[in-house]
């Protein structure tokens, strides 16, 4: 409507101008001829319109003119408000109002934290100074213009600065008290001034600054959907509906802990973000990503598997388009590149390269599933029993032309039955041979890379919502991990297995002879232009080709074992470094592109480049730290986790300590009281055992039991004790160790290691309750069914429970989990939690003098348990 006004309005003034000369152009300057002698028309008839006399426009031209540009302005304000809503523009957050007395005090604070919490979210530029609100109509908008032809031109520019909206939204909130629980709450108010429209809601929790934190969700959920926010990942699938705020907040929050490293509890609010949204893709992606980031390959290979079926086709659709050839015109339809901008092919190149890294997918594929993680293998047989058919019938293909070890004949392509029959049964139950399912890993991994590089645009538009959101996939760098890093891992795969003597599926590329060839290789594939295109693109994508080049050079110095001499490790190490150093050093507008943890830790693909001397060289260069860099051990997230593990665990202990010595403070209290407290503890101790017997591998365990504490102490209680934790970089652990001794670090990493192993299998010998119960009598778990027991059989008489009684066993408690936290102390005893648990008081034998009290006469003393 703009365009076409302003379009109306400029042949108007044009032809009010009339014919002037010709400009008369030579040479280049005749391709701007009619431009300019169009531009010289309209100037001349902007000055005939404000010119007077008999030189000047006629009236009837004048008031057509004026009325265009009204018309005009009216448009551009139309648009400009509709453009700074969907920016989204400024958000202007009103002062609290106080409908109830004693608010008053608090509205500058919660009206600063509802400002920050609106500003955490990054989807908004805040007010920095009071603005007013945009006019009403376009006749206030006028307002003191002067239209005065001699006046025009400073009326016009008062005018167009009058057009920009100052804000697009206003948020207003209603601070409320009532006497049911929940007592605190706001009515919230978003009014938007490009639609004219508001928005309320009334929010109501057990503190001001839970019901200001969901206002302030409430609100973004309100904007995401009609805003450009709406566009992007995760939110494509919510444009124009109602966006649950419970959703956004889930979302908010699990980002939020993700980045300070809290893996559990991001993973537990991404998981209840799912639950709201199951067909998020996006969503998917960062729950695997997180998985990853803790080595759980397996659950991270079923979470990819699970986010790239969402492609809006069937089993026998799938199947049908897996089939096609690279060159088949059905592969560029329009809805494939549909299903681009949702970030499927993102989903799909993780989902390969986690099939890729099968030194560590097929292991934890073949553990075993006896002890000592009982929990941990039953969920891996889970993903197994999920994953096999799923797996056979998705990369059958991969086996054609290829002989089975013990076959006599290859696979042919009539022969999809007996494929996956085969696939099926190497990767069920019974069989699970560790080099065979590495191999076809590495298989399904070079088909899902071919097949993903065929799927990819032949040509990318610079503003595809993929690139922009992602910017970690090209071209190039599809087709060095097709034509060289997939085939390089399988090489390896079928080298390792021929090394232990088993005969496997035949590989059809030999290890490369020497770093030479494979460089030459690799320059091929990225092409004689690779200078021009880090020129015209100044190197913010091509920073990807760099780092896959050194995973390829990385990855092929596994081939280097056994071999006599270092030297083509050392090329290869060399080829490697020089690689992330471009990587390190590209334009990314002063963003790192390479994360230090996962360069440093994460990536499978870099265990063996880590330790040479040139990477740690290149280290020091990159991400300067504090101490002197060392050499990093091969799996550094083990001792990484068993710290964190003990953080969290001695964090939650001291938490329960303090909590014993408080209630210990507020006897006598009421039975159900007591009733709480001993069902709490019972469930505190069963989520301790469940870590301790699964030598806390199963992120649910830890989760659950933050989860009960955090039911039982306040938050500044948690910060205090440092829960919940942050997974520790080995750096930290590095640090820590190179302050008590400078030499045999890894050693002392690799000590603490063992050492807290044995200390969570002494937790869990000394709590642990057998199911038919016929052992551990003094194990808390137990000890607090009985105390728990003894209330609800005798809380009927208000003081049946002596306060000596009580108290002692509040003490106990307390002393009990002053054990816990010794006894994850290396330094400390072995026993000593057993040794604590040997002096608790159960509610029965000599305890029952102190526990109960005598309820009537001659019938002595009633049994507490």
């Amino acid at each position: 409507m703009t365009v076409l006004v302003f379009a109306a309005l400029f042949v108007v003034i044009r032809a009010v101008g009339g014919e002037g000369p010709t400009w008369q152009a030579t040479g280049w300057m005749k391709v701007i001829e009619v431009p300019a002698e169009w531009l010289m028309q309209f100037v001349d008839g902007a000055a005939r319109l404000v010119k007077g006399g008999s030189d000047g426009a006629s009236l009837s031209a004048r008031l057509g003119c004026l009325l265009l540009l009204i018309i005009l302005f009216m448009a551009l304000r139309r648009w400009m408000l509709m453009h700074y809503a969907h920016k989204p523009g400024a958000v202007d957050v009103k002062k609290l109002v106080a409908s109830a007395p004693g608010v008053e005090q608090q509205l500058e604070g919660l009206t600063a934290q509802l400002r920050k919490q609106l500003s955490e979210t990054n989807l908004y530029p805040p007010t920095a100074l009071p603005a007013e609100a945009p006019a009403d109509n376009f006749l206030d908008l006028l307002g003191d213009v002067d239209l005065e032809p001699k006046k025009l031109g400073t009326s016009l520019l008062r005018l167009f600065s009058r057009l920009r909206p100052k804000i697009a939204y206003t948020v207003r909130g209603v601070l409320r008290v009532r006497d049911q629980e929940p007592g605190f709450g706001i009515t919230v108010t978003v009014t938007s001034y490009a639609i004219r429209g508001s928005r309320t809601e009334s929010i109501w929790s057990p503190t001001w600054e839970e019901a200001i934190q969901e206002a302030g969700y409430w609100v973004m959920a309100t904007l995401v959907p009609v805003t450009r926010a709406g566009r992007r990942p995760p939110w494509q699938g919510w444009r124009g509906r109602d966006l649950p705020p419970d959703l956004f907040a889930a979302y908010q929050q699990a980002r939020e802990l993700s980045q300070e490293r809290k893996f559990d509890d991001a993973l537990d609010r991404y998981y209840e973000a799912l639950r709201l949204d199951p067909t998020n893709l996006y969503l998917r992606t960062q729950i695997a990503g997180i998985q990853e980031q803790l080595w759980l390959h397996l659950d991270a290979l079923e979470t990819y598997y699970g986010a790239i079926l969402l492609d809006g086709q069937n089993s026998a659709q799938r199947n049908a388009r897996t089939g096609m050839h690279s060159w088949d015109p059905r592969r560029i339809l329009r809805r494939r590149y549909g299903w681009w901008r949702s970030g499927l092919l993102e989903a799909r190149f993780r989902y390969a390269v986690v099939l890729g890294v099968a030194e560590r997918t097929a292991d934890q594929w073949c553990k075993s599933d006896r002890p000592p993680c009982p929990r941990r293998a039953h969920a891996r047989k889970e993903i197994r029993q999920a994953l096999a058919p799923a797996l056979a019938a998705r990369h059958w293909r991969a086996l054609m032309g290829l002989t089975p070890p013990g076959g006599s004949e290859p696979f042919a392509w009539d022969q999809e039955g007996r494929a996956k029959e085969w696939l099926e049964r190497e990767l069920g139950e019974e069989r699970r041979r560790y080099p065979v399912v590495r191999e076809i890993f590495q298989l399904a991994c070079r088909e899902e890379m071919q097949q993903l590089a065929a799927d990819y645009p032949r040509m990318i538009r610079l503003r595809h919502p993929f690139v922009r959101a992602h910017g970690t996939l090209t071209r190039t760098s599809l087709r060095l991990n097709r034509d060289v890093w997939a085939p390089l891992r399988l090489a390896w795969a079928h080298k390792d297995a021929k090394r232990d003597g088993m005969g496997l599926l035949e590989n059809p590329l030999p290890w490369p002879s020497s770093a030479e060839t494979l460089a030459h290789r690799t320059k091929r594939i990225r092409g004689p232009f690779r200078a021009a295109r880090r020129w015209l693109s100044r190197g913010w994508r091509l920073w990807q080709d760099n780092y896959n080049a050194a995973c390829v050079y990385a990855v092929a110095m596994n081939g280097t074992e056994g071999q006599p001499g270092d030297q083509e490790r050392r090329a290869l190490a060399d080829l490697a470094v020089d690689e992330l150093e471009g990587a390190a050093h590209a334009d990314v507008s002063g963003v790192h592109p390479v994360t230090r943890s996962w360069l440093l830790i994460e990536d499978p693909d870099l265990e063996k480049l880590r330790q040479e001397s040139r990477f740690i060289r290149f280290e020091r260069e990159t991400f300067p730290h504090a101490a002197p860099d060392r050499h990093r051990p091969e799996r550094p997230l083990r001792p990484e986790m068993k710290a964190y593990d003990r953080q969290m665990l001695s964090g939650c202990a001291a938490v329960m300590e303090h909590t014993w010595r408080v209630r210990r403070r507020q006897l006598p209290a009421e039975p159900h009281v007591l009733a709480e407290w001993f069902a709490g503890e019972a469930e505190l101790w069963r989520c301790i055992d469940r870590i301790a017997s699964d030598q806390g591998r199963n992120w649910r365990d830890r989760e659950r039991l933050l989860q009960r504490v955090r039911e039982i102490a306040d938050n500044g209680l948690l910060i205090r004790c440092g829960l919940p934790s942050r997974l520790p970089e080995m750096d930290d652990l590095l640090d820590d160790a190179t302050w008590d001794a400078l030499d045999n670090v890894q050693e002392r990493i690799t000590s603490f290691e063992e050492t807290f192993t044995d200390r969570l299998s002494a937790v869990s010998l000394a709590v642990a309750v057998r199911s038919d119960g016929s052992a551990n009598h003094r194990s808390p778990i137990r000890l607090s069914g009985q105390w728990l027991a003894s209330v609800r059989q005798n809380g009927s008489s208000p003081d049946f429970v002596k306060q000596a009684a009580v108290h002692q066993v509040c003490s106990d408690y307390e002393m009990a989990w002053r054990a816990l936290r010794e006894l994850l102390d290396p330094d400390e005893s072995a026993t000593v939690l057993s040794d604590a648990l040997l002096h608790f008081h159960p509610p029965h034998g000599p305890w029952r003098a102190l526990a109960v009290i005598r309820t009537g006469g001659p019938h002595g003393l009633r049994r507490a348990g």
